[in-house]
């Protein structure tokens, strides 16, 4: 019988709105786990992944991932992903790298110059082509 999950709604401190599952997904943890070392060498700090029901932002708009980090009331980090990619293979990989490069980054947020370069060089080192994200070969 399938149950349906707990779910926590947090809202942060800058008006960010989340529906989380309160167990964190084992898959997406198997993922950040590998690509903590494969892409970062290992120095990423643990992190819960949480699939969500819903992501607003403070002006309403919706997100597919979000990195809540320990400036918020909630009191810890963590990496949130819209359930609707769960099955959309890669992009639920994708936007985990994406949430990944900001907690490399932190506590710079956005996505300037720092964050482009590095996404860049995490989806170079994770072989994206290979996942079949990207069409054009790799430089040599």
């Amino acid at each position: 019988m399938n149950q349906t999950p707990e779910l926590i709604e947090e809202i942060t401190q800058d008006g960010c709105r989340i529906v989380r599952e309160a167990r964190q997904d084992l898959l997406l943890r198997i993922y950040y786990t590998a690509y903590n070392q494969r892409c970062f060498e290992g120095r990423l700090p643990e992190m819960p992944i949480y699939w969500a029901k819903a992501i607003s932002l403070p002006d309403g708009r919706r997100a597919v991932a979000l990195y809540v980090s320990e400036e918020f009331p909630v009191g810890r980090r963590y990496i949130v992903i819209n359930e609707k990619l769960s099955d959309m293979f890669p992009l639920e990989r994708l936007c985990l790298l994406h949430e990944m490069v900001h907690v490399k980054i932190e506590p710079i947020s956005g996505h300037g110059e720092e964050f482009i370069s590095e996404f860049r060089r995490v989806l170079d080192a994770s072989d994206w082509e290979v996942m079949g994200c990207i069409d054009s070969p790799k430089p040599q």
